[in-house]
């Protein structure tokens, strides 16, 4: 299963690049329902996800792979059984980049795979989008 969103922010792939590789400034792109709650500088940290009817859960990550200024990836746990691939893609677009945050769900427990089927991924796929809304605000 895949969730994604893009957006176009007005700079170029280098400048983009160079906030989202900060792990520390991610924390300036929680919206209150996805919320960083701790980074490990250069290597990942944790993610708490607070949806409707006070459903919640809480990812560890790691940074896999980096790719100036092209693209950062990495993986997300919930618990011991749900991982998925998260990846930010920064494509040219004119004279700004066209960023793509995605997750692709390679395997996830019983009840992960009823909250993503009953709203979970449209509820996520919102958050991305407001997650790059907040990105671009940082560029202004």
């Amino acid at each position: 299963m895949y969730v994604n969103a893009s957006h176009l922010i007005p700079v170029r792939p280098d400048q983009v690049f160079e906030f989202l590789s900060d792990l520390e400034n991610h924390w300036q792109l929680a919206d209150g329902a996805i919320s960083v709650v701790h980074v490990e500088p250069g290597d990942g940290g944790r993610v708490r996800m607070r949806g409707p009817l006070g459903v919640h859960r809480t990812a560890v990550t790691s940074l896999d792979h980096v790719d100036p200024p092209r693209q950062i990836a990495g993986t997300a746990r919930v618990g011991s059984r749900t991982h998925a691939q998260v990846t930010w893609t920064l494509e040219p677009e004119g004279t700004g980049t066209n960023v793509t945050l995605s997750a692709r769900v390679e395997d996830a427990s019983p009840l992960d795979r009823l909250l993503l089927s009953v709203g979970g991924r449209t509820w996520l796929e919102s958050r991305f989008h407001r997650i790059l809304t907040t990105l671009e605000g940082r560029f202004e």
